[in-house]
């Protein structure tokens, strides 16, 4: 490892006498052998890196807008649409929504109706839709479509809570539903369901869009916690740990975990039980944020000359609350496995569920205001 490299990142590791808590692990996304409980501090990264036959280097990159989320963490895992979870024996996998080619055939009937406005006209082919196959959660949301598209919310509720229940898996039904609460008024009851949705599909656009077109639902979802502006990437040579000098120290910490994990596939393996670099694990990402909290809070106390000229990250500030809160493991699951795999949460138990669900309340779906 580079002398420069090393001695630039010492300020981080003096004068603190504690980090950040570590924080507890989730599982990954992928089926894995049980990871290791007990996450590395800064100095501790620093020091294998030191150590380390691999060369690295450190230079500072112009994030994008959104910091380096895409490069971090892209989709490996294709979303299979509308799943249903099959549980079997303690596994869960998904499967494809119930449906019949009489019903799909009516469905596809109704569209032109439903696409020219003639709810009524649609809502006829829906009833038989969902009368040929009444267990397809699909049929029964076109028909709460129709009836919500035609002012009657009410009755809407009704066919979307049908679907809800057929296939609670969907984030369709909850999303719908929380829809038809909001137009009734009821808007308590909608943030349960759509924090629901959520649980389901954590990146779901359309509800951050909906709730962006009816302010007058009275909710808002927060921005992304992590917008990373540090990564690592490898070179001819070794290693490279990039990070956005605009943004603090922060992000070279957190630049300097990634490239470890990225150069010590021995530590991948210690940690994980599996020294593929392709496979996302919590343990990494926390692992990762822990070393950013503690670069943070290192220049915060130092309050030194470059902190002041930093582009404010709030997003560490409240990264600290979810730590101090016990949630950071449903954090990284929420944000960033979700990227990974679209519908990770699908196969959870329940238990975890209900986890990341007092987690989009407490932290993600906030009333407006």
């Amino acid at each position: 490892m580079h002398r420069p490299f090393f001695f630039l990142l010492l300020p981080l590791t003096f004068g603190c006498a504690s980090t950040p808590a570590t924080p507890r692990a989730a599982a990954p996304v992928q089926a894995a052998p049980a990871e290791k409980k007990g996450l590395l501090s800064l100095p501790e990264i620093l020091q294998r890196m030191e150590a380390s036959p691999v060369k690295y280097e450190l230079g500072e990159k112009d994030s994008p807008p959104d910091g380096w989320a895409d490069t971090l963490w892209p989709q490996r895992i294709p979303p299979l649409p509308y799943a249903r979870v099959v549980r079997e024996g303690g596994s869960a996998t998904l499967a494809p929504p119930h449906e019949t080619p009489e019903s799909e055939r009516l469905l596809a009937e109704a569209e032109p109706h439903f696409k020219d406005n003639r709810f009524d006209e649609a809502a006829k082919f829906y009833a038989r839709a969902t009368d040929a196959c009444p267990t397809c959660a699909n049929a029964w949301i076109f028909r709460g479509d129709a009836a919500l598209f035609a002012a009657r919310p009410e009755e809407a509720l009704g066919y979307y809570r049908k679907a809800a229940e057929l296939n609670p898996d969907d984030y369709r039904g909850h999303f719908f539903m929380g829809h038809a609460l909001s137009r009734l008024g009821r808007r308590a009851e909608a943030r349960e369901a759509f924090a629901s949705a959520l649980v389901l599909n954590p990146r779901l656009p359309t509800l951050r869009t909906l709730l962006k077109k009816y302010p007058g639902f009275g909710l808002v979802i927060t921005p992304d916690v992590v917008v990373p502006r540090g990564m690592a990437e490898r070179t001819e040579t070794g290693v490279a740990a990039r990070y956005d000098g605009h943004y603090g120290t922060a992000w070279l910490a957190f630049a300097a975990c990634k490239a470890m994990w990225l150069g010590e596939p021995s530590h991948r393996k210690e940690m994980t039980g599996s020294d593929s670099d392709t496979q996302f694990t919590s343990t990494e990402e926390l692992e990762c944020l822990s070393a950013a909290l503690t670069g943070y809070e290192v220049a915060k106390e130092q309050k030194d000359a470059d902190t002041d000229t930093t582009i404010p990250d709030k997003g560490l500030e409240r990264l600290e609350r979810i730590v101090e809160a016990g949630m950071v493991d449903m954090l990284v699951l929420f944000e960033l496995a979700s990227r990974v795999h679209p519908q990770a949460t699908l196969t959870m138990s329940e238990d975890a569920r209900q986890r990341l669900r007092a987690y989009i309340l407490e932290f993600v779906l906030l009333e407006r205001g």
